[in-house]
């Protein structure tokens, strides 16, 4: 159809609606053209990967005295990996660290213990999101985890949810961007 004619662009609906569009455009900033391939490695046609996390974002919409706004805490999951049958993440603040643990027995927990996991982390509170690369392998069973910098990642008061990425990751991976390279060309200006 065409574009109706608004004789109030500025009603309430409206700039609740805008609010919530920057409040997720915000969100999704934050990750890096990189880590959007990570989270969508392939898209349907016409779909870019930044519209189809906007998507996700946006069915996590609440409304709260008025204002709408995107709850972290919904998420379940992100991208298009599956997290069906990996553990669930216990994410909190430890004193000057960031606890992330998990301990639940799944098959496929069983069948890709050596592998690395990576954990999509969730400060709920400001409203912030990170790719988090386990430095300890995911294991068959009992509890498992392990820490990060709290400072980087918010305060001891803010909440935090999240959950389990598996990357297919024999070793631990240090972070994103330089992954893939071996060996570095000779520096030309040396």
């Amino acid at each position: 159809g065409r574009a109706q004619s608004v004789k109030n662009p500025k009603t309430d609906a409206q700039q609740k609606q805008r609010s919530f569009f920057r409040e997720v455009q915000d969100i999704i900033s934050q990750f890096s053209k990189e880590q959007l391939a990570f989270l969508f490695p392939s898209t349907p046609k016409g779909m870019t990967r930044h519209n189809m996390l906007f998507q996700q974002l946006a069915a996590t919409a609440v409304e709260v005295d008025g204002t709408k706004s995107a709850d972290l805490s919904m998420l379940d999951t992100i991208g298009n990996a599956p997290t069906a049958d990996l553990p669930d993440v216990s994410i909190a603040a430890d004193g000057d660290n960031l606890a992330i643990a998990w301990d639940a027995e799944t098959d496929f927990r069983t069948e890709h213990a050596d592998e690395f996991p990576t954990v999509f982390v969730a400060n709920v509170t400001q409203k912030k999101v990170f790719l988090v690369n386990s430095s300890v392998a995911l294991g068959d069973t009992g509890e498992t985890g392990f820490t990060a910098l709290l400072s980087n990642y918010g305060e001891a008061t803010d909440t935090f949810s999240g959950f389990m990425l598996l990357t297919g990751a024999k070793a631990a991976l240090v972070g994103f961007g330089t992954m893939a390279v071996t060996e570095r060309p000779p520096r030309k200006n040396a």
